[in-house]
């Protein structure tokens, strides 16, 4: 089977690699996004697949917009794939590419479609507080994850885990389930079952102040804000004026130890009400215990070590 692989982060890596491991299969090329600005320095960095792409000495193919770059499509076109395969690719393809190989394109998708449709879903279904979510191998069609679904397979989300977490285990899951669908698309056994559009959800990219965390919350939603969304665009709070990007944090659940905490005084939200091991911070309905956080312009250290170098006090209060 002769294929064209599209993909951009290190979420793609994995079947990628798996896909160069199975003797049946042969990848023509990788097609990825261009080079990007990153770091404070601005230096042109590459992304992920293309530089492991790079490593294996493979075909090596980028787009900033494919959809309207017709150079790269007729190199793909020419190479005639039996199919080609996408893997957060982070691009829309329009019908001309959907058209090119005889299978058409399937893509590799963090989620158990129709839930978490879109750029995010692996974000998305720890903001939720979601206790399962998987992988769908669907076959791609113009409208955003919309195209039927050959096969999936569920994961378990943990109570701490975190997106980074999250997306190394399913970028494994993903490459094993691609190379079992693309074994039935082989063998002619492929069954496309259409996703139920009235169970759809959606998984929207991200935005930077959706990190903000309003301690006036219930302790889940902020312990869900603080995993979800890591590495970008981070939860972040603030203390005299500075950002504290919040990295690690578990759920407080010793309710005598709270009691005597809170006292006959009523604690505001994100007021520190006990530094231990961690620093412990009043929510609207209970306490967070942070583990890791990251002063402005500074790197990531323990919260103890954070709390000794700024001299933080019990009773002061994060914004």
């Amino acid at each position: 089977m002769k294929i064209v692989f599209l993909g951009t982060p290190k979420f793609a890596t994995p079947s990628l690699k798996k896909l160069l491991k199975t003797p049946w299969i042969e990848v023509l090329a990788v097609c990825t996004q261009t080079d990007k600005e990153a770091g404070r320095g601005k230096k042109l960095q590459e992304p992920p697949v293309k530089q492991f792409a790079k490593e294996r000495g493979l075909n090596i193919l980028q787009s900033f917009k494919i959809s309207k770059e017709p150079e790269v499509i007729e190199k793909i076109k020419n190479l005639k794939p039996d199919i080609l395969i996408t893997c957060a690719f982070g691009q829309i393809l329009n019908q001309e590419i959907l058209d090119l190989s005889p299978h058409g394109v399937i893509n590799v998708h963090a989620s158990l479609l129709p839930k978490y449709r879109g750029a995010a879903p692996i974000n998305w279904a720890i903001l939720n507080g979601e206790k399962e979510t998987g992988v769908s191998i669907m076959k791609t069609e113009l409208g955003l994850d919309t195209g039927p679904v050959l096969l999936t397979e569920q994961c378990p989300i943990d109570e701490n885990e975190t997106s980074i977490d999250l997306t190394k285990k399913l970028s494994i899951i993903g490459a094993n389930v691609l190379i079992k669908a693309l074994d039935k698309i082989k063998n002619g056994e492929a069954k496309f079952i259409s996703q139920d559009n009235s169970k759809a959800t959606k998984a929207p990219m991200l935005k930077k102040e959706l990190g903000k965390i309003n301690w006036d919350s219930i302790t889940w939603e902020i312990h869900n804000k603080i995993r979800g969304l890591q590495p970008w665009p981070s939860a972040y709070t603030t203390y005299q004026g500075k950002t504290i990007k919040i990295w690690e944090c578990k759920i407080e659940r010793n309710g005598e130890t709270a009691r005597r905490r809170d006292g006959k005084e009523e604690k505001l939200p994100g007021t520190i009400v006990e530094i231990s091991e961690c620093i412990i911070v009043k929510t609207r309905n209970g306490y967070l215990n942070i583990y890791k956080l990251q002063p402005e312009n500074k790197n990531i250290i323990n919260s103890k070590d954070w709390v000794n170098g700024a001299h933080i006090q019990v009773g002061e209060q994060f914004i």
